[in-house]
């Protein structure tokens, strides 16, 4: 290891990931240097003073990376998942146990070419194009955009080339998949205009089937495209303009059944059902029980929303432009413009059953506009990085529909239609950070970030609730009971040898149209500071030790018509790291251990009202959290060519110190979810020739991931709704055979995921009287034939 200020001339470009690769460093049995942009200028990985982990397109090939949420088994303490369990399309990222809890702004900042991405939905990013991801971990703040307190992922495309080259795969496999990616880039004008394309098709049918009438759910229909521009203006100004756009219109993936509350459903059913029984025949508001099954099959799902939920649908737009001009050779100044559009209809069918509960239907448009400038001073002795970021964001809502039956609310039905919602975030920041070589053996990094956020929500409803008329009964058994009667059957029940009286003013339905606005603004402020001390203590040895902080701004809690501010979220980490390379370049380690102080913990609670008849969210500050934990990354060639070994190891401890609410401190009972306390990947890969031929390689890894919650928080005191949202101990293992054609076009490859079929729940939701939950993928195999010019 040098001294990092070493020229980028000299830098080797090729990025290896840290579960080794398979290309001409294996036969050389000495790893490449690795690459990244971790602190925004180009450095070997082994001189960042952070825990990084990067992967190029050759090693995310030979992973079998195809989506942003593979990347989970790829590095130690990262939870990377759709929120199946909840809603389709969307991501949810944790870091060491910090992440986007449902409801709440992301706490891990997802970047493509330097564009945050402002939402998790349209963020469940395709893996294509691309040159490398790296995931940096810990808050990075002082460095990047905006409620970044738990870390990054950067998804780095292809940068348009001064030579014509190109590529395209073919890949066919299990559930009649067919994926087609191609890319293209050369120069359109010398080597003033370059430009480049790339395009994605994945088609898929459906993983889930509906046991109702046999319709498949979690399918594939994505089309993607992505294209740029570079313009060599001069020796020192780089334009860029990039563009990409997705459509997702597949059939969404369902919320399937993990546990049900069936004493309440069978309270439910005596008092909205009984009425059938005791007073006559169809006064009752349905006339079978409620559903409290769960289902034989994690991939069966059953529902009668059909033309509800075939809706779904994710359609992003993104234009960038950077321009990079190079003052001197100390200065420079990057400027990036960005503006995003979504486009999101999202059905919610949350019940899990045929039967109706409650559903929803969002129509939702997202604008985005972002500008950083960014400015670099580089000496020998002396980097810096200074900026400004500035975000604005708005949704507005097209149509906000939700039903509640009386399945759900017992003895009455509501509808409401969100006509007008409206909310926009607006984020200004100033950044700085100095990477100061105090000599050749230490470096001292100083950095903060001041941080303004303003949230304003305005939103108009009509809420129509339906109460029904109550009958009392005398019963056999449990004397005289009171039984929600449908509308028109008021008659017949007070005909009836058993009716009683009246439990309610009124003797029939009764509507209510009422008015639910709402308006809230607010505004939040931080300053962010970081400091880092690194020794170089040998050509081969870093040892690092630092301090940073993050910050998530606050928001608002809106029920029935009423909208209060809760604050911010912070975090304060310590690390302790090293980095090393051994054995004569053939073996890497690196390592760090770390401890987060959590303020003010942002939660969110769901929960039925039998005082209101109305599903209640509670969202707030619920305390303080500590967790700790080590990672340590292992990548080594023995002394047998061709053959390259990986071992990732996380351990994670999720301390709940205070958690308030109205019944007290419930820290001693309250579990939290994305927090396995162990992960670990293995990976094995053996490269040789086959001749003249060209090369086969074949690999296999396992990802293992110790139990876990997965969603937060977690009543412990319910055990049954506490074991439906458990992630079993689980190992997942995968294999792969690719072989390479001699003079490098080709690549045919044979792919095998998950071939043990090992099933668990990845994401879950609470509603009280049943818990839903999405699983991780089964078994699958596909076949690849790729060309490369």
């Amino acid at each position: 290891m040098k001294n990092p200020n070493r020229k980028k001339a000299l830098m080797a470009m090729a990025v290896v990931s840290a579960v080794g690769a398979t290309d001409v460093a294996l036969a050389q049995q000495q790893l490449e240097e690795v690459v990244v942009t971790a602190r925004k200028r180009t450095e070997s990985l082994q001189d960042v003073p952070m825990a990084v982990s990067a992967f190029n397109t050759a090693q995310l090939q030979d992973a079998q990376i195809s989506g942003i949420e593979d990347l989970e088994r790829m590095t130690p303490n990262l939870t990377l998942t759709e929120t199946g369990g909840l809603q389709a399309g969307s991501v949810a990222v944790f870091v060491r146990g910090i992440g986007n809890d449902p409801g709440f702004d992301q706490g891990v900042g997802i970047y493509v070419d330097d564009v945050y991405m402002n939402r998790v939905t349209g963020s469940l990013l395709e893996v294509y194009d691309v040159e490398r991801i790296e995931v940096l971990k810990g808050p990075q703040g002082n460095l990047y955009g905006r409620n970044t307190i738990g870390g990054a992922i950067k998804y780095i495309s292809r940068e348009p080339t001064e030579e014509f080259s190109g590529g395209v795969e073919v890949r066919a496999g299990e559930f009649d998949e067919v994926r087609v990616s191609a890319n293209m880039s050369g120069p359109i004008f010398g080597e003033t205009l370059l430009g480049s394309f790339g395009a994605l098709y994945n088609q898929r049918d459906g993983i889930q089937t509906n046991i109702v009438n046999g319709d498949e759910y979690w399918d594939k229909d994505i089309s993607a495209y992505r294209g740029s521009l570079i313009w060599n203006a001069s020796d020192s100004i780089r334009v860029k303009l990039a563009a990409d756009y997705s459509n997702n219109d597949s059939a969404p993936r369902l919320p399937n059944r993990s546990g049900v509350d069936a004493e309440t459903l069978a309270g439910i059913d005596f008092f909205s059902a009984g009425a059938s029984t005791f007073l006559a025949p169809g006064t009752g508001l349905y006339d079978t029980p409620n559903d409290n099954s769960l289902p034989r099959d994690v991939d069966d799902v059953a529902t009668t929303e059909g033309s509800l939920l075939n809706q779904f649908q994710i359609e992003s737009t993104t234009l960038a432009l950077t321009v990079d001009w190079d003052f001197n050779d100390s200065w420079s100044l990057k400027s990036v413009t960005a503006q995003r559009n979504t486009d999101h209809t999202q059905p919610f069918d949350f019940d899990g059953s045929p039967q109706q509960f409650i559903h929803t239907i969002n129509e939702r448009e997202f604008e985005d506009f972002s500008q950083e400038f960014q400015l670099n001073y580089s000496t020998d002795n002396v980097n810096a990085v200074m900026g400004l970021y500035y975000l604005d964001g708005t949704t507005s809502f097209d149509k906000n529909l939700t039903t509640q039956y009386n399945r759900l609310l017992a003895a009455s039905q509501q509808f409401k239609d969100t006509y007008r919602d409206d909310r926009e975030v607006t984020s200004q920041s100033v950044y700085a950070n100095v990477d100061w070589n105090i000599s050749e053996a230490f470096q001292l990094s100083l950095g903060g970030r001041y941080t303004k956020d303003e949230k304003e929500e305005t939103q108009e409803a009509t809420v129509i609730q339906t109460f029904y008329a109550l009958a009392l009964a005398d019963t056999s058994f449990a004397g005289i009971q009171a039984f929600a009667i449908k509308p028109g059957q008021e008659a017949v029940a007070a005909a009836s040898p058993s009716f009683f009286g009246w439990a309610t003013p009124f003797e029939e339905a009764l509507t209510v149209t009422r008015p639910e606005d709402t308006y809230a603004k607010d505004d939040w402020t931080e300053f962010s500071p970081s400091a880092r001390l690194t020794w170089f203590a040998a050509d081969d040895l870093m040892v690092y030790g630092g301090y940073s902080s993050g910050f998530k701004s606050g928001g608002f809690q809106r029920q029935s018509g009423l909208s209060t501010a809760f604050e911010p979220e912070t975090v304060d980490s310590y690390v302790l790291g090293m980095k090393s390379t051994l054995l004569d370049g053939s073996l890497r380690v690196n390592a760090e251990a770390f401890f987060n102080d959590y303020q003010d913990k942002q939660l969110a609670t769901l929960s039925l009202s039998l005082d209101s008849a109305d599903l209640v969210e509670s969202v707030g500050n619920v305390g303080e959290l500590e967790s700790s934990g080590v990672e340590v990354e292992l990548t080594w060639l023995p002394e047998v060519d061709g053959l390259a070994l990986g071992l990732n190891v996380g351990y994670l401890d999720v301390d709940v110190k205070e958690y308030a609410s109205e019944e007290g401190d419930r820290a001693d009972t309250t579990g939290i979810g994305f927090s396995p306390d162990w992960t670990v990947q293995a990976r094995v890969a053996y490269d040789f020739d086959l001749a003249d031929l060209g090369s086969l390689m074949i690999g296999t890894d396992v990802s293992y991931r110790s139990e876990s919650f997965t969603n937060s928080p977690i009543d412990l005191t319910n055990t049954a709704a506490a074991e439906a949202q458990i992630q079993d101990e689980h190992a997942i293992w995968n294999a792969i055979a690719a072989f390479r054609s001699a003079d490098g076009h080709w690549r045919v490859a044979v792919e095998g995921k998950n071939l043990e079929d090992k099933r668990v729940i990845t994401n879950s939701y609470d509603l009280t009287l049943f818990q839903t939950a999405g699983y991780n993928m089964p078994r699958t195999w596909a076949v690849s034939v790729g060309y490369e010019f």
